[in-house]
Formats: structure tokens, sequence, C-alpha cells
């Protein structure tokens, strides 16, 4: 009896063993695998930590989607703009809500390849192989990729010059989208900067912007955080929602709330990019909206505490 279970116990820790090589295998070449992503299927490398996120968060990134389809009820004619596209997973959730074009601009090399891919499943998808900035520029840089996602690094061996655009130069190929009404911008901590930069295209067009906010990544690019609100506040942007970064909605405020902006930036410091939120700011013009959003988004989450009791 014994050595029967010896030899079992070997046998089970041979297959493991087995099972981890030919894993690990499959994880050094990171060939492509098909996933779904709201009600489609695209191609994602194998370590893409996207279908973990979901599977840990299922309603990740989903309020992006629920959000645009509100704004597209006001705004039948929406365009909407993706800096920092990635994989092109944002376009797979927006078309699960509705239908409208799409313009995804992504600076990685490798990541625009596969977004290509993805792409093409879409019609209205418009590509635009960009790194948005502050400045239309020049930097010496490297891009690093990291478990799904990608961000210029400075500073290190083998780096190469990389053109940065303003979003306005890069929309000047892409006049359709000059008045776009909605702008989604996740880059790593070059968000603020972006934003900032895209003021002249903001004051025109209006749009709802959805952004990523995280102390840890911005203060990386020497960024406060904070000032970013009072930009908006310049540019006619008064109401926010805020959610965290699993996608489940956190609470709305006023973008010249000053001292609550404070709590929100101390919150998620210190967090290493772990933990962070998500920002939907809305132009005065799209109070509307706003008031919209906001009580869908405490629908929405009730209902889903309550089909959990």
């Amino acid at each position: 009896m014994k050595l029967n279970e010896s030899r079992q116990n070997l046998l089970n820790r041979v297959k493991s063993r087995l099972v981890q090589i030919a894993f690990d295998n499959v994880k050094k070449s990171n060939p492509l695998i098909e996933t779904n992503i709201g009600k489609f299927s695209l191609q994602l490398p194998f370590d893409h930590q996207l279908p973990f996120i979901i599977k840990r968060s299922p309603y990740y990134s989903t309020n992006l989607a629920r959000i645009a389809r509100k704004v597209n009820e006001k705004y039948v004619d929406l365009k909407f703009i993706d800096i920092g596209a990635n994989v092109g997973d944002s376009v797979a959730l927006l078309r699960s809500e509705a239908t409208f074009p799409v313009l995804c601009i992504e600076g990685d090399d490798y990541f625009f390849s596969i977004l290509e891919r993805n792409a093409s499943r879409f019609s209205d998808v418009y590509l635009a192989k960009n790194y948005v900035g502050e400045i239309t520029t020049e930097v010496n840089a490297v891009s690093v990729e990291l478990g799904g996602t990608a961000h210029l690094l400075q500073n290190a061996a083998n780096e190469s010059k990389i053109s940065i655009k303003k979003i306005s130069t890069i929309l000047n190929d892409y006049p359709l989208f000059k008045t776009s009404k909605m702008l989604k911008v996740d880059t790593d901590g070059f968000d603020n900067k972006i934003i900032r930069g895209s003021a002249d295209f903001l004051e025109n067009a209006k749009p709802v912007i959805f952004f990523e906010y995280d102390p840890y990544f911005l203060s990386q690019q020497n960024d406060d955080g904070i000032s970013i609100f009072s930009t908006l506040v310049g540019l006619g942007y008064n109401k926010l929602l805020i959610y965290e970064n699993d996608g489940e909605f956190l609470l709305s405020a006023d973008t010249d709330n000053r001292m609550l902006l404070e709590d929100i930036t101390y919150f998620y410091t210190g967090r290493k990019g772990l933990r962070y939120c998500d920002i939907c700011a809305f132009h005065k013009e799209d109070n509307d909206i706003f008031e919209n959003v906001r009580l869908d988004e405490i629908k929405f989450f009730s209902q889903v505490r309550s089909s959990k009791k």
C-alpha cells in the first residue's frame, strides 16, 4: 500500500513538473490566444494580464462602454478617440454597447501589430500609430512592455528617437475626429500631460473625458496629479465620476472640490500602481449626461449587489 502511494506521489510530481515546463515554454514563446472581451473574441498575447483581471474583476472597463452608450444617446453622431488603445480591448467593449466610429491611437510597435489584427474585425475603426504627449517633439526613450501594457522609459540603454505628438497634430490626419465627443486616455502616467496638451482640442470639441488617475505613475513623470483638475475647471469641466480601478463606481464630485480631490489623491498614493482610480470628466454643457450616467451607475451596481445576496 505504501509502495503504491509512493509511486503515485512520484507520478504526480513528474506530471506537475512536465505541466510547469510546458507552461514555461508557452509563456516564453508568448503566442496569441483568442479571448472573449465583451461580446467579441480578440487575440491577446499569452502573457497579457487582461483575462486574469476580468476574471477577478468582471466589471473592469465596462463603465467606459456604459458611459459611451449614454453619450451616444445625446450625440447620435458620436466619434470616440482611444489614446493608449493597446490591443483594441476598449473597442470590443464599446461595440458591445453601441456602434460609432473609433480612432485607436497606440505607439508601441508590438501592441499596434496586434491592434491591427483585432481592429480588422470591426467596421469604422481607424488606427494611428503614435505616442501622444503634452507637446509635439522627439525624445530619446525605449518602449518597455510588461504584462500586457507598455510605457516609454527614458535614460535607458539602447534608446532611440521616438516621436511624440499632441492630439491636435494627430487629428490633422484624421479630421473626422476633430469634433469627437468622447476621449479615453490610458497611458500609465502620461495621462495628465496628454490632457494638458489637448487643451485646444478640448476647448473646441468639449468631449467627455475618461482617464486613468494613478498617483504612482504620475509621480514617475514628475506630475503632481492634483493640478489637472484646475486645468479641467479652466476648460469648463465641472463634474466628475470616480471609479475604482476594478470598474466599480466610487463617487461623484465637483471638479473644483479641491479638498475631496486631495483626499482621493492621498488615498491612492503609495499603492505602486496596484490600486488607482479612473475618472470621467463632463463639460458643463453635458451636465445632463452626467446626471443620467450617475443615476444609471448607482442603479447598475445596486442591482449587481442585490444579485449577490
